[in-house]
């Protein structure tokens, strides 16, 4: 059996079951259990868990939106930076950005390492010259 590559998982974790609002890709997209890293904890969340906290925080902004600034993928490791933007159920809106570490195995991921979100955009890169190095 053939399985997307942990770039493909990843990229359809944030655009389409988060983006398209796409909650019946769960079981596709996320591994039962799943490990959330925070800085100073760590969660193993069922399946049905994951569900729970994806319905939850769709019910909570009606309009969320993810885009990705920066993808790295080295083997069964995706690193995003993304850029953010919700409005939840009582009109407050948001920009934000954050950086997320996915580990994929057979097509479903199984470890998520999450950065704190900050206010605002990650800018684009910038091409760096020879020039601009030598200063």
């Amino acid at each position: 059996m053939t399985h997307p590559t942990p770039r493909e998982t990843v990229t359809r974790y944030l655009d389409v079951l988060y983006n398209q609002r796409r909650l019946d890709l769960i079981p596709a997209l996320i591994a039962d259990p799943t490990w959330r890293h925070h800085a100073g904890e760590v969660k193993q969340l069922s399946l049905e868990e994951s569900v729970a906290r994806l319905e939850a925080t769709l019910e909570l902004c009606p309009v969320l939106r993810f885009d990705i600034a920066l993808l790295h993928e080295g083997g069964d490791m995706v690193t995003v930076a993304w850029n953010g933007a919700s409005t939840q159920t009582n009109g407050t809106s948001y920009t934000y950005c954050g950086i997320e570490i996915f580990r994929v195995v057979d097509g479903q991921i199984v470890e998520i390492w999450n950065s704190r979100e900050t206010g605002g955009h990650w800018e684009p890169p910038q091409t760096v010259t020879a020039s601009a190095l030598s200063r």
